[in-house]
């Protein structure tokens, strides 16, 4: 219930009571001030009674009151703690991914620059080789001339 649910109820429960009380001590077969000792008597219990409700209603909402905040509290350091391990390992992830990207580049620089030497030095040979065979042609050329 809330707050205005639960006090309406204790109001309405005493405002009852005293009515209740009230209408039971008018039709009982009472002498004038008999029935005015009654009425002060019941008066009073029910105005201890309000009083007593009264109290106990406060201190449970101080207690509901404290125990909301406290849990409050508790939840919101949780929920922080949480948050700053998802940020730590946001951040731990991220600089991992960083590195690892720095990794590939130089890994990919250095096949590169290997790949490349490998093709210098393969069209060297093969420049070689053309001399070679064209040097091989050219003296079988001679040779067959001279036949």
């Amino acid at each position: 219930m809330s707050k205005m649910d639960t006090k309406d109820f204790l109001i309405g429960a005493v405002i009852g009571s005293i009515v209740g009380a009230s209408a039971a001590m008018l039709f009982t077969p009472k002498s004038g001030r008999e029935l005015r000792t009654d009425i002060n008597e019941k008066a009073n219990q029910a105005k201890d009674k309000t009083v007593e409700l009264t109290h106990a209603a406060k201190e449970k909402g101080t207690e509901y009151s404290q125990l909301a905040k406290e849990k409050s509290d508790e939840w919101s350091k949780v929920a922080k703690e949480q948050w700053n391990k998802v940020a730590d390992r946001t951040v731990g992830i991220s600089n991992k991914a960083a590195q690892m990207g720095e990794d590939l580049a130089s890994d990919v620089k250095e096949l590169m620059e290997n790949e490349k030497a490998e093709g210098k030095k393969l069209a060297k040979q093969v420049v070689k080789e053309i001399e070679e065979t064209k040097e091989k042609l050219k003296d079988d050329v001679e040779e067959f001339k001279d036949k």
